[in-house]
């Protein structure tokens, strides 16, 4: 399965074929502001929670490929 970014019309007329339209377009105004940046943002949770420092999840998944 590929990723096909979609614009936000492309997304609310794909979801309105199945949803109410003004129900369709709130899920395609959400992907719109999470594209902008609206939840782009960096908290201390994982280092309050763990005690120890975060990583990304591309190191998280590259270190458990080597444990395998």
């Amino acid at each position: 399965m590929a990723h096909r970014q979609l614009t936000y019309e492309q997304l609310r007329d794909r979801l309105a074929a199945r949803l109410p339209p003004e129900f369709a377009a709130l899920p395609a105004r959400m992907d719109r502001a999470i594209a902008q940046g609206a939840e782009d943002r960096t908290t201390d949770t994982v280092h309050r929670l763990t005690s120890r420092p975060p990583h990304s999840l591309r190191a998280v998944a590259e270190q458990e490929l080597k444990h395998r």
